[in-house]
Order: C-alpha cells, then structure tokens, then sequence
C-alpha cells in the first residue's frame, strides 16, 4: 500500500527564520495534498511547565521533555511507518538518522531560499513571487515577539517567509527564484528601514500594547480563516504551528490569560472544543469553563501532531474485564467484614503528558498496582498503540490487563472547571467525546467512569499558615504579585540567545526587595522552611451541583469522581444505580484545584482514620502523573511515586486494605448504599480480630467467574 507524504521541516529552536518558513511550507504542503510536520531541537529539561508562578526558570524549563525520556527520535520513526517521510532542513538536527533509516532527504541546509526551491519542486508548486518579512526580536516596553502569531497571515495566500534579520545575499537568492514583492508584517520599523534593498511596504505594528490586545487584534482580523484557539506562549505557539495549521487554531496569548481570554471570549466560544495551549495559570480553566471549553495541554515537543491522522486500534482483549473484578457476592462479603477497599485514579489526560504512559504501565507491572487512568480524546489520538495497546495484554505475556481501568477526564477532549460550564454544554461534550472514543477502543476497555477537575463552583476554605510536612515544619509567607501587562520599564533578560523582556513587574523595588532575601534563604536552606500561599488555598470545592451529576449520567457514565464530600466514604446514589463517589486521601493540592497524594505519609493517615470504626469504605485519591513522571521529573520523584504504589497494592500498612480498580469501589458503593437503606445486609460496626490483622485478599482472586483458576488472573 502507498504511504500518503508527509513534508517534514527540521530546525533549531533559534533559529529566527524558522516562524516564517514554516507556515509557508505547511501551507504549500496543503495545496499538494500532503501532510506537514516539523520539529524544533534545542535544550529542555524535561520538567512539568506549571506557568509564571514557578520562579528560577531557564529557558529549557518551558520547551517539553527530554529527548531521550521524551522518545522524540521513537516519534520521528513511528511517523515513517505511516507516512512517506521527506524531511529538509537544519542539516545538525539530531533526527536525521532515524528520517534517512525510513523515509527521504530532501535538502540538508538551513538556507531559507534553498529549502523553498527544494520544498517547492517537491510539492510541484509554483514559487511564489510575494515574501513576508516578519520579526521575532522583541518590541515595546512589553517584549512582544509578533513573528509566531502571524502565521494566519503567512497560510490565507501563497507567499514565502523570512525573518527581519536576512541579509543581502539571502535577499538576491529569493529573487534568483522569482520573488519580487517583500512586505514586512508588525516589523519594528527601525529594522523595516534597515531591510536590504528595502521593504514595499509594512503593514500592521506593534506598539505600547499588551500580548492580549496584540493577539485579539490579530484573531479578530483572521477570523474567517479560523476554526478553533491556540493559547500559549510565542515559543509554543511557533512550535505547534502543524497542529495550528491542520485545525485552523487562532493565537492568543497574555499575561494573565485570563485577560485574552475575556477579551476573546466570542471567539473561544465560536471555535471548536478543546482549546490547545497551555496554562498561564490555573485561573485559565475557570475562564474556559465558563465559556465552556476545556484547555488542551501541548509542549513544544512531540508527539507529532500528524500522528492523530493514523488511526488508534487496540486489539479486544482475550478476556472481558469485567473477569478481573470480584463479582457482587464478594463485594458484599467485604461489606459485611467491614473491607476497606483502595485505588489511585492517576491523571495524564493532556497531550504533553503522553510521555507519563509508559511509566505508568511499568509502575503497573512493577507493584501490581490496580489502578484508574485518566484520558481524553487527544491523549488517545497521539498516543503510541506500542503503549496503550499493553491495556488488552495479559500480564503472563507481559501486559496489564485487569489492572488499568481507563477514565475519561473533564470535557472528554480538554480539562476545565466543570462547576462553571453552562448548562448543557458538558453533556453535549462528553456524548461527542465518548462516540470518537468507541471508534478506537475495543468494547471492554471504554470509560465506564468520568473524573472532573473541580465539579463544583469553589467557596471559602481554610489552609493553616503553619504546618508539618514530611517532617519539617513550613511556614506560608506572600506569594509574588500576579503579573499584568501594562507598559512599563522592563530589564532585559537572556532567553535562548535572544534579547527578550522581563514582565515589567520584575524591575519592582518590592520584587528586587524579594529576590535578595529568597537568594539569602535559599544560601543558608533556609527556603526548606516557607512556601508561598497558593492560588487556592482559601478555597474548597462547594456542594455537588446537580446538573454535572446529571450530565455524566446522561452521557452513558456508569458512576463519577467528585471533589466535593472529601474524606468520607459517602457517596451519592441515585435512583438509577449512577454514584458520584468522593475521593478520601491526600490532601488540598493549592497549586491546582484538586485533592491528591504526594507521600506514603498521607496513605497512611488515611488508612487509620478509614479503619479505626472498623466500617467499610474506600481509601481513594488522585495522582497528577506530571509531577512525578514526565522525563525530568521521574529521576527526582520517581522513588516517592513507587512507594506510594507499593503501599496501596500491597493492603496499606497493616495489610489488609483491597485494592481494586475504581468501577470495583463504584460497585461497592451502590451495595454499601442500600446496606444503609436497609435493603441489603449492614456491616457490623467492627470486624472480627482476624480480618483486622489478616491480609488483604487479592481482589481478582474472588472474581465474578469463581469457577476459573485464581491463579490465571493473579
């Protein structure tokens, strides 16, 4: 069978030229009926980007995983299984030997008017006689980097693309090919003046504006060509221009976003679900949600975005998975003996998290975990079949069938704050998401279950300002302003060989004030001892709101996660069979607006405040998988996270603790629910002194076929 063609642009993420090539190539690749991708190398750390408020950041900190971690180079080869890969440009880029082993070199260089007179001929495409010049050196006060937002601009009509800084020679090598007419798109215009041979004409500037009004401007002008929003960063914006330009995304950017996004709000709702980008911070998901719209999280990395044109198949497992739960004469059994049962729900529904399966199934396999993972709609489509396809193995032929239940998480395709949606937008979202996911996952390992961000509008919580954690005593101080974009002296700083500017509050006697004496804690280790206050520390999930119960129900969820009633195993049954079950570990997360585990400690208290009245019940919590898995972070944290597995699949610390998969605990509940309605047996208020001290059964042992050999399905 013939591969369909794929163009492929290879750069350096300095390079300055690359934001203007490459929507010219993608979209000469889309009047020749190919598929375009690009990548950009440079230096990352692998590390979870959680947006301004993490302070001492480089510029790897923000560009994705690591390349080795991150698979990039297992990417570019899974790309020329599927496509008939030519790849041009930046001969040094480190993919080219995995592109030459499968697919075709077309040019190595990095010379602008070499790769448009090889990419042209290939796509049997006339050169253009029109360049824009776009400029990706900072201007105003506010250090706005235009270049990566134009690419709208560069894909509505056939032209060719250069930065600002080209020179003569590069100039007469464009007009060797035939061009003739260079206009200059939002150029400073003391660089316009110094343009070799001159500019024709400049259209569009960019003055003492914010990103927020400079990107609106921008959308709105382009908003007959687009389809959907963008929101992110320049760096990330210029990276994910293949997924722009296949789904027709509008860029926008500020800071905070929660301003662009009001200031577009007509536009994000008029777009498709979801919003890619990512978080300045986490206010942007209680924004989108009242617009309706869930975020979508991207890198600047892969997963290509191309290979959500290859269809996922996953094959039937040999046996359903319902075979590995135990059946209901069991659960009420461990009712009666008053069981806790126990699970993690491990989130890693976002694009850039893709990078977390693979660690998840070892940790899996490694413990024998039982366990929830969270997906989406995205996280399906550019994921690698090599992982998700071990969900149908049997672990004799070394996969985790039975042990990893898939959820689906938040809109179905993004992640917002749910309690803020309108009304009747989250059915209509989930029932979309859950048919285009009955198109790639076999029958017997579709959701069964939905998890939410925050469910719930929030209302005043408390978090003391002094406490213990792992030992040591922490005391919350002041966090820093939250930044605003106004015009304003800014303190140039150094970020990947290019002048930028430093948000205007840097500059700040409070913040040089505040800079001195983090440096003096963080010499003397001091900083082990104050965090700031978080963005939600004086908030909690408020009552359940009846309508998110009912839109999950509607759309075909046999139970949910709430973060509302945490701490008690008391869930919420309706008429129908549905549950909306509460999580009962860990704690506030702060940062985000979740509860989650981050030690073996909290395990722990958990169990003894779940076991000491000897009644049934549930240890569950979360595990937000990017800040323990993604390639920079697995090295530092991993250890912890493994614990933490070990604990919960081993029956917690006495032993006798069952841990399950989370629809076992939502089966559970419905019968310990009608124990209490008096339409089934109660639990005796403690159990007998063997269950206490006897070990936790192994919960696939006692399944719903009994008949079978326990040991098949240990």
């Amino acid at each position: 069978m013939t591969k369909p063609p794929l163009l492929l642009f290879l750069a350096h993420g300095g390079d300055p030229h690359r934001v203007a090539i490459a929507p010219v190539l993608a979209a000469a690749a889309e009047r020749a009926g190919w598929t375009f991708d690009l990548y950009y190398d440079g230096r990352r750390s692998g590390r979870h980007f959680g947006g301004w408020e993490d302070g001492n950041r480089t510029e790897a900190t923000g560009a994705g995983s690591l390349m080795a971690g991150g698979r990039h180079l297992d990417h570019a080869l899974w790309l020329t299984t599927r496509y008939r890969v030519v790849a041009l440009g930046d001969p040094a880029s480190p993919l080219w030997p995995v592109v030459e082993a499968g697919g075709d070199s077309a040019l190595r260089s990095s010379d602008p008017a070499a790769i448009y007179e090889a990419a042209f001929r290939l796509l049997e495409q006339p050169v253009p006689d029109r360049v824009a010049v776009l400029d990706m050196a900072p201007q105003t006060p506010l250090g706005i980097v235009a270049a990566p937002f134009l690419y709208p601009q560069l894909m509505t009509e056939p032209c060719l693309g250069v930065d600002i800084s080209a020179d003569a020679a590069l100039r007469q090598r464009l007009e060797a090919l035939g061009a003739r007419r260079f206009t200059g798109y939002c150029v400073d215009p003391v660089r316009a003046r110094g343009f070799p041979g001159g500019l024709d004409a400049v259209e569009g500037k960019v003055t003492g504006e914010s990103y927020a009004s400079f990107s609106v401007g921008l959308a709105r002008h382009h908003a007959a060509w687009g389809c959907g929003t963008l929101l992110g960063d320049p760096d990330l914006i210029a990276a994910q221009l293949p997924l722009a330009a296949t789904k027709r995304l509008l860029p926008l950017y500020g800071r905070p976003q929660t301003d662009v996004i009001e200031r577009a709000a007509d536009l994000i709702k008029a777009g498709a679900d979801p919003v890619y980008g990512r978080q300045f911070d986490d206010h942007d998901f209680f924004a989108l949600g009242r617009l309706g719209r869930g975020l979508q999280i991207v890198d600047p990395d892969p997963p290509f975005a191309s290979t959500a044109a290859i269809p996922l198949r996953i094959p039937d497992p040999p046996r359903p998975f319902t075979d590995f739960e135990p059946d209901d004469a069991t659960l009420r059994r461990w009712a009666v003996e008053g069981r806790v049962l126990t699970t993690l729900v491990l989130w890693s529904g976002m694009i850039r998290e893709l990078h977390c399966i693979p660690r998840i199934l070892d940790l899996v396999a490694a413990t024998g975990l039982r366990c929830g993972l969270v997906v989406t709609v995205d996280s399906l489509t550019q994921s690698s079949p090599a992982d998700l396809a071990l969900l149908s193995v049997p672990e004799e032929r070394g996969g985790v069938l039975g042990r990893v239940e898939l959820l689906l998480g938040s809109t179905g395709r993004g992640v917002c704050a749910e309690g803020e949606m309108p009304d009747g937008e989250l059915q209509w979202l989930l029932g979309d998401a859950r048919a285009e996911m009955a198109t790639m996952l076999p029958p017997g390992l579709m959701p069964r279950g939905w998890w939410p961000l925050v469910d719930s509008p929030l209302v005043p919580g408390r978090t003391p300002r002094l406490h213990w954690d792992e030992g040591r005593p922490i005391l919350r101080i002041s966090p820093r302003p939250r930044p605003s974009e106004t015009p304003a002296t800014s303190v140039e700083v150094a970020q990947e060989g290019t002048a930028r500017k430093a948000p205007p509050e840097a500059s700040t006697p409070t913040m040089d004030a505040r800079r001195l004496i983090g440096n003096a804690l963080r010499r003397y280790r001091l900083d082990r001892f104050y965090e700031a206050w978080r963005p939600y520390d004086h908030a909690r999930p408020g009552p359940l709101r009846p309508e998110v119960l009912t839109a999950v129900r509607s759309a075909g969820f046999d139970y949910m996660w709430t973060k509302t009633g945490f701490g008690t195993a008391e869930a919420v049954v309706t008429d129908g069979g549905f549950v909306a079950l509460p999580f009962t570990a860990g704690d506030w997360d702060g940062w985000s607006p979740f509860y989650t585990i981050r030690n073996t400690a909290q395990v722990r208290a958990a169990e003894r405040r779940l076991t000491r009245n000897g009644r049934p019940g549930w240890l569950a919590s979360n595990i937000d998988s990017i800040l323990w898995m993604l390639p920079g972070e697995v090295l530092e944290r991993g250890r912890a996270l493994f614990q933490v597995a070990q604990i919960v699949a081993g029956g917690g610390g006495t032993g006798t603790l069952v841990n399950v998969t989370p629809n076992t605990i939502a089966r559970y509940a419905r019968i310990l629910a009608k124990a209490k309605a008096g339409q089934g047996v109660p639990a005796p208020p403690v159990p007998p002194p063997e269950i206490r001290g006897g070990p936790a059964p192994d919960a696939s042992s006692e399944a719903r076929q009994p008949s079978r050999d326990p040991a098949e399905v240990a």
